[in-house]
């Protein structure tokens, strides 16, 4: 499988066709895409797009709360992570630098949209929606995960504050590359070594930087202060 970039209405994004032709409709957006979906006008036109019939949207805290989205069930206000079970309805998370997260299973069907900062990765949130996931009823051996973009180890330098909490908390030193006595995070190896640590061994990385790709995506180390791109996962209905 591999990514491939789409067009729908004003949305521009990456998917993988594979998975949209079994039922799992999602993308990753670009920086030009609407992001500001709080208004009601905007989510009717995102959900005749996608042919969606609602959508949930977090207050993001940088934390490990994940919530699952089932039939008739209250939508949740807050979290970094969002298990979908009910068809037609997207789960949407915000990002200018942290790493989006989807997790998938076709057969079942279910899918996952992690918020993952590095304060959300450390503290191994994208294995808490795997585990989410599997109470609900996936098995992991039939789970793929997606990495959208996020900032790289090419720029993202970090301070020794951040190196000891990740070593406190076990995870490997080469997740954290050094040049020129500087210490770089790769939030992505970060997060795919937890999902491995979880069970999850099909994993498929865009591979973008969000720094290094201003045409495409905006930044929050950049500079692009207040400004998201979404990304998005639902069942089809």
């Amino acid at each position: 499988m591999k990514f491939e970039f789409e067009k729908i209405a004003d949305w521009s994004f990456f998917r993988m066709p594979e998975l949209e032709k079994s039922g799992i409709i999602h993308g990753f957006c670009t920086g030009s895409s609407p992001s500001n979906l709080l208004h009601e006008e905007t989510q009717q036109y995102f959900l005749d797009a996608f042919s969606l019939n609602n959508l949930v949207i977090l207050n993001q805290e940088h934390g490990e709360e994940v919530h699952v989205i089932s039939n008739g069930q209250k939508k949740p206000h807050s979290g970094d992570g969002l298990v979908i079970l009910e068809k037609s309805v997207a789960g949407i998370i915000k990002t200018a630098d942290c790493l989006p997260v989807i997790v998938c299973d076709v057969l079942y069907p279910m899918a996952s949209i992690i918020h993952a900062g590095w304060r959300g990765t450390v503290k191994g949130i994208v294995g808490k929606a795997v585990l989410a996931m599997e109470r609900a009823g996936s098995k992991k051996e039939n789970m793929v995960a997606l990495l959208g973009p996020s900032i790289g180890p090419c720029c993202y330098e970090v301070k020794g504050d951040v190196y000891s909490i990740f070593n406190k908390n076990g995870f490997p030193e080469h997740i954290f590359p050094q040049k020129n006595n500087s210490l770089f995070l790769d939030l992505k190896q970060a997060n795919v070594w937890v999902l491995r640590e979880s069970g999850i061994n099909k994993i498929y990385d865009l591979d973008m930087c969000t720094y290094c790709n201003n045409d495409l995506f905006h930044s929050f180390r950049r500079g692009d202060t207040g400004k998201r791109q979404i990304s998005f996962v639902s069942l089809k209905g």
